[in-house]
């Protein structure tokens, strides 16, 4: 073959061939199609890419790590324990503290008949109950004027609030108070103004948040779910209220308000009222 023919015969093998196909009823479509043999290259190429892939797929290094068993542990039954035959002379009956339970179980040694016998002993199980703590005892709905008996008396040194109804005691909750002793005397000294004063308005702070810049961020239910707020000689921001931290009562831990625990400031609030007499003292 000479070269004009090659170049013909090239030519002639990349160039798309017009087909008119017949439809059928006098109907005819034109079809653009390649050469014959270079369709016929391609799809000996395609089959020969599927069978690599495949055996690419299912070579021996692969199907050993298909066989390759998956080991699983096998745990033992929880509260089951395996005892070891004990000597003749030894007791018959021992008591094992079991690791997960703080009650105590007695086990029975297998009996001089069989020593050489091992037994399978499983422990009852055994759930402790919690105690459920008391819940607050609410109080009586109150009339305006039967609220109006009610006042509070704080002792900022004996970390004391105390509820009275006229001149009697009704109840002493556990306070915390400000960081710092002594009268306010400007904002941010962290300090519990003394004086006589009253409640203002009675505000649901259950959503509230607050930032102690302790590196914590601001703390959610840092309030609790209630805020009795006072008319502190102008001090703003100053009152009594649940808390986050019923730990700290009974030490200097507040900015400045009166902190009980949030079951507290729950039974307290059901005596609480507008204008209700608030005295703070030092001891």
């Amino acid at each position: 073959m000479n070269t004009d023919s090659l170049r013909d015969f090239i030519k002639d093998l990349f160039t798309l061939r017009t087909v008119w196909i017949d439809k059928g009823q006098g109907k005819w479509a034109v079809k653009k199609r390649l050469h014959p043999l270079l369709r016929a290259t391609f799809c000996t190429l395609g089959l020969v890419l599927c069978a690599v892939v495949y055996a690419g797929l299912h070579t021996p290094h692969n199907l050993e790590a298909e066989a390759k068993p998956v080991v699983t542990a096998s745990l033992p039954e929880p509260e089951t324990l395996k005892v070891k035959p004990a000597h003749a002379e030894e007791q018959q009956s021992i008591i094992i503290p079991l690791a997960t339970r703080k009650t105590k179980t007695e086990i029975k040694l297998p009996s001089e008949l069989a020593p050489d016998t091992d037994r399978i002993i499983t422990a009852p199980i055994v759930t402790e109950r919690e105690t459920p703590k008391p819940s607050p005892v609410p109080a009586p709905a109150l009339s305006a004027k039967e609220k109006g008996k009610y006042n509070i008396k704080v002792n900022k040194a004996e970390y004391t609030l105390t509820l009275y109804k006229g001149d009697e005691v009704v109840k002493t909750y556990p306070i915390a108070v400000g960081r710092n002793t002594g009268d306010k005397q400007r904002v941010g000294d962290n300090r519990t103004p003394t004086g006589d004063f009253k409640i203002v308005s009675i505000e649901n702070a259950s959503k509230w948040t607050h930032d102690f810049r302790d590196g914590k961020g601001k703390i959610a239910g840092a309030y609790g779910p209630w805020f009795l707020r006072l008319d502190a000689k102008g001090w703003k921001g100053i009152g009594i209220h649940g808390t986050h931290d019923p730990d700290s009562r009974g030490t200097n831990a507040t900015e400045g308000c009166i902190r009980l625990s949030n079951d507290d400031i729950d039974e307290l609030k059901q005596y609480a009222y507008r204008n209700m007499p608030v005295e703070i003292r030092e001891n």
